[in-house]
């Protein structure tokens, strides 16, 4: 609040105290009164009119400074009301009371949207496990009866899952600390567990893979982490090279971090572009041109390392590789 923007909004009230002045100075002369007395009764108004003027504007300015701070500590500023004292003057109490409604109505909407998020949440996360039966029985009897038909079913099947269960980790985005458990585990095991998963796929486009140091150990979460590294195992095979297919997965402890990089020699991702793929909904030159990439995986496993306190980073270069690269942090505590 400043002082000058306060005086253009007062400027009403400093014309009419420039009006009280000249009808006073003229009231006293028609008195006969003397030039002293005219200038000092201006003078002594003068005072008391400016002193109040500065007292009132610093006053308000204290209180909305409160009010800014009390502001930037809450996280939903639309209590607000609820936190404020109640004002003596009418005028401020008028005002109050109508901020007072207008956010419980806010309020009551938000509260609607909220339980329609919530009951959304729940109903895709239970349709989620519903959808897995038959998937599940498909499976098996594709397995059971197997031949060139059945296994092509079953290669659906399996895009089916990957898109169920990227519509249930989606969900479950904005609760995630409510589902995950920290512990030790071994990311070699972890790695196995994808690789098993995918396996069918890997040999049909004969993908070779190459696994380093599997005996690194990390804090963190098993299956939100398999979760994400089966989606960018699954992004490596869609973009790979029609030559000689290739991932390398490799785990290595720093002082700070573990790292975890899965790097292929896929058709790459565009100089241009790699800023931008774990933006949700971004697909790319090369999703648009094959239409297999929804834009939701990387941005799920960003969202998702993000909220287990890790970072992902992406390297590429076109025609000749991608390197994604987990970083979770060395801190034991994360596990008691």
């Amino acid at each position: 609040m400043r002082f000058t923007k306060y005086v253009r909004d007062k400027i009403n009230y400093i014309l009419g105290f420039i009006v009280y002045c000249a009808v006073v100075m003229a009231y006293l002369k028609a008195m006969e009164a003397t030039q002293n007395i005219v200038w000092i009764v201006i003078f002594i108004s003068n005072v008391f009119f400016w002193v109040g003027f500065v007292v009132n504007f610093w006053r308000k300015k204290v209180y909305f400074k409160t009010i800014y701070k009390i502001m930037d500590g809450l996280e939903e500023k639309y209590l607000i009301s609820e936190i404020l004292e109640k004002p003596r003057r009418e005028e401020n109490l008028a005002h109050f009371q109508i901020l007072k409604k207008a956010n419980k109505s806010m309020l009551e909407n938000v509260n609607k949207v909220k339980t329609v998020q919530k009951e959304y949440k729940e109903y895709i996360e239970s349709w989620v496990h519903e959808i897995k039966i038959p998937i599940t029985s498909s499976k098996l009897l594709c397995e059971n009866h197997k031949s060139e038909v059945t296994q092509k079913i079953e290669d659906e099947l399996e895009q089916i899952n990957n898109y169920v269960e990227q519509a249930l980790f989606y969900a479950r985005l904005d609760h995630v600390s409510n589902d995950f458990m920290i512990r030790k585990v071994s990311l070699g095991e972890v790695v196995k567990n994808v690789l098993a998963r995918n396996k069918r796929v890997m040999i049909q486009n004969k993908m070779k893979i190459d696994v380093e140091n599997e005996e690194v150990f990390a804090y963190t979460d098993e299956k939100w982490l398999e979760f994400i590294l089966n989606q960018i195992m699954i992004n490596s095979v869609q973009y790979k090279t029609e030559k000689n297919p290739e991932i390398k997965i490799d785990m290595k402890e720093n002082k700070e971090n573990v790292e975890l990089s899965l790097k292929d020699n896929g058709i790459g991702i565009k100089a241009s572009e790699i800023d931008r793929i774990f933006e949700k909904g971004f697909t790319g030159t090369n999703g648009r041109r094959q239409k297999k990439s929804t834009g939701i995986g990387l941005y799920l496993c960003k969202r998702l390392c993000e909220e287990l306190g890790m970072e992902m980073e992406a390297e590429s270069k076109e025609n000749e590789y991608t390197k994604i690269t987990i970083l979770i942090p060395r801190n034991k505590k994360l596990g008691e």
